[in-house]
C-alpha cells in the first residue's frame, strides 16, 4: 500500500468520523443517567460510531482496495423477480432448513447449497425469466460489496466483530437468498458469497473465540466467512493489508484526533 493510498484511507477515515459527529446529539434519557451521565453519554456514541464504521469506512475503503486490484464494482443491487420461481424458493426454504436444523447430524457444505440451487434454476424457463418484473430485495437482504473479476463474483457483507448466536442463522439465510436471487435472473452465474468479519477484537484467533457459536450455526465455515486478512488481503491483492489499516489508526491517536470532539463527549 503506498503513501497515497494511506493519506486517502487515513483521510476517509477522517470524514467519516467527523460526518457522524456533525450535529450529534443524545437525546433518549435512560436510568444511568442519573448516576453516570458523561459516560452512558460516551457510550452510546462510541457505539454508533462503531456501528456507522461499517457503511461509511470499512465498506468504501473495500472497494477502493478491490478496484486497485483489478476488481470491477458492481453498483447494481442484486434484484428480484416479483414472481419468484416456486420451485426455486423450495429449495431456498429448504436448504435453510436444512443448514440450521442438520438433520441426521449432517451439515450441508455451501457447494452443495450452490449445486442444488443452480440445477433448480438451470430448469426454470428462459421466457418465464424474461418476463419477470425485478425489484429491489426485501430489506436487510442486500449485499454490501459486489465484485467481479475472471468470471466470478464476489459477494460481501460486512458485519459486527462479535456476532450473537442468532447473527449466524441470519448470516445463513442471507447468503443463501443473494445466491438463490442472483441465479433467479441468471442460471449459470458463477457466485462466492462470505460474510466479512473487518478485524478480530480478541487476543486468540476470531474462529478459536466463537468455536461453540461457529459449531452449532448453519455456515460452513470454510467457505462462507472471513476474518480480517482473509477478507482484506483478498480485496488488496497484498499481504497484512489490515496491519497497515490499523496503523492509521494508531497514528490517528498519536495526534490526538480524538480532541475534535471533546465539546461533543464532555458536554455540560
Amino acid at each position: 500500500m503506498d503513501d497515497y493510498l494511506k493519506e486517502r484511507i487515513k483521510e476517509n477515515l477522517k470524514i467519516s468520523i467527523r460526518r457522524f459527529f456533525s450535529n450529534k446529539k443524545v437525546t433518549n434519557y435512560q436510568v444511568l443517567d442519573d448516576i453516570f451521565p458523561k459516560e452512558r453519554r460516551i457510550r452510546s456514541l462510541i457505539g454508533g460510531l462503531e456501528t456507522s464504521l461499517g457503511t461509511t469506512f470499512w465498506e468504501p475503503i473495500s472497494k477502493t482496495l478491490a478496484e486497485i486490484n483489478g476488481f470491477e464494482i458492481i453498483q447494481d443491487k442484486i434484484l428480484v423477480p416479483t414472481e419468484f420461481p416456486p420451485a426455486l424458493q423450495n429449495e431456498l426454504d429448504k436448504l435453510v432448513y436444512e443448514r440450521e436444523n442438520k438433520p441426521n447430524n449432517r451439515r450441508v457444505s455451501t457447494e452443495e447449497c450452490m449445486e442444488r440451487l443452480k440445477n433448480v434454476a438451470a430448469k426454470t424457463n428462459p421466457q418465464d425469466i424474461a418476463a419477470y418484473i425485478y425489484i429491489s430485495p426485501p430489506s436487510g437482504t442486500g449485499v454490501d460489496i459486489h465484485l467481479f473479476k475472471d468470471g466470478i463474483e464476489y459477494l460481501f457483507d460486512i458485519k459486527t466483530a462479535q456476532p450473537n448466536q442468532g447473527d449466524f442463522q441470519k448470516f445463513n439465510k442471507q447468503m443463501l437468498q443473494w445466491y438463490a436471487y442472483r441465479l433467479a435472473k441468471t442460471t449459470n452465474a458463477k457466485l462466492e458469497a462470505r460474510i466479512a468479519i473487518p478485524f478480530n477484537p480478541f487476543a486468540k484467533s476470531w474462529y478459536e473465540q466463537q468455536k461453540s457459536k461457529l459449531f452449532s450455526s448453519p455456515l460452513d465455515i470454510a467457505q462462507d466467512i472471513w476474518v480480517e486478512n482473509e477478507f482484506w488481503d483478498f480485496c488488496s491483492g497484498t499481504e497484512n493489508t489490515f496491519e497497515q489499516l490499523k496503523a492509521l489508526f494508531v497514528e490517528l491517536g498519536q495526534e490526538n484526533f480524538a480532541a475534535e470532539f471533546n465539546d461533543i463527549f464532555y458536554q455540560n
